[in-house]
């Protein structure tokens, strides 16, 4: 009796064994242009090679629900059934993204036979994303070029991937614009840093969208400091810098009366910030009195000899150096 039980509960193990190890992939990646038996479902057995349906194009993904999945099942014979109305898979497929740069850089020769400036910004036109086999090469050739030189408008035919069998065409549509050189940042530079002339490039820039006020002599940015960090490669404003502070506020300075005749000098602090050629308001630290002086280097300031009551009062507290 023992001996049957046993028989019985090995034959139905036995029996179940497919089924148990038949399941269902929620989410495949696919890098072929067929989905197989074996891409949906786990176990499928000697079918898993069988091809079901065609895959989605490289680079996308697509679903289907439980409905589909039954019937797959029951064409390939397998002993499968959905356990709700849930039950569904996504399949994508695999891709390489053709970037816009590269679709840009096969135009830009012909653009300029055509009689495109080289130093000119060529823009595609909005388009979804593009995306090949992995297997397709990255060759990209130009077949067609219709270009306006008065609107800047061009519309083009490129092969991506050569004669391979994967190979595809894209439709390539935009405009050129003309550009202006101005001086930008190699590196980002945040306040209190002196913008060297070794700080500074060319970069070309769409003409139509160059500000009025963007700096487009260098010199005005060489010894200057950012009011806030500057990120590289992008045009400045007129307003985005300014001179270095060389006197800050509550720092020591030293006052310089110069004559003809002589050199008077004493000590004071600063009641405000100041740059290179800015007057400041400093204080006489031997008399108290604030007089107004000129920045003329880091912590030193010069009396202006046309303000005599200012030259008048450091004269009668200061000493001679």
């Amino acid at each position: 009796m023992i001996r049957s039980l046993l028989s019985l509960s090995l034959g139905a193990v036995l029996l179940a064994s497919p089924a148990a190890a038949l399941s269902l992939r929620n989410q495949v990646l696919v890098d072929a242009d067929v989905i197989r038996l074996g891409d949906i479902f786990d176990g499928a057995g000697p079918r898993a090679d069988s091809g079901v349906v065609q895959a989605p194009a490289p680079g996308r993904r697509i679903s289907y629900d439980a409905n589909w999945l039954a019937e797959v099942a029951r064409i390939y014979q397998l002993p499968w059934r959905p356990q709700s109305r849930f039950d569904r898979i996504t399949v994508e497929r695999a891709g390489r993204t053709v970037a816009t740069a590269d679709v840009i850089a096969a135009l830009k020769p012909s653009l300029v036979a055509e009689g495109m400036n080289p130093d000119a910004i060529v823009e595609l036109a909005e388009r979804g994303e593009v995306a090949v086999s992995l297997d397709t090469p990255a060759q990209i050739d130009l077949r067609t070029l219709s270009f306006d030189k008065t609107s800047g408008r061009f519309s083009a035919s490129v092969v991506v991937g050569g004669d391979h069998p994967s190979a595809i065409r894209i439709a390539a549509v935009g405009r050129v614009y003309p550009t202006i050189a101005v001086p930008v940042l190699r590196r980002a530079i945040s306040p209190g840093e002196v913008i060297r002339e070794d700080d500074i490039e060319w970069a070309h820039k769409r003409e139509d969208q160059v500000r009025r006020d963007v700096v487009t002599d260098p010199r005005r940015l060489v010894g200057t400091t950012p009011r806030q960090r500057l990120s590289a490669g992008q045009p400045i404003r007129d307003n985005e810098t300014k001179a270095p502070v060389l006197v800050a506020r509550n720092a020591t300075v030293t006052i310089l009366l110069q004559t003809p005749a002589m050199t008077l000098t004493a000590q004071g602090r600063a009641t405000e910030d100041g740059a290179r050629g800015e007057t400041v308001r400093v204080m006489n630290l031997q008399s108290n009195k604030v007089v107004e002086a000129v920045v003329s280097a880091p912590d030193v300031v010069i009396i202006q000899l046309g303000v005599r009551t200012q030259a008048a009062a450091l004269l009668n507290e200061a000493k001679l150096p």
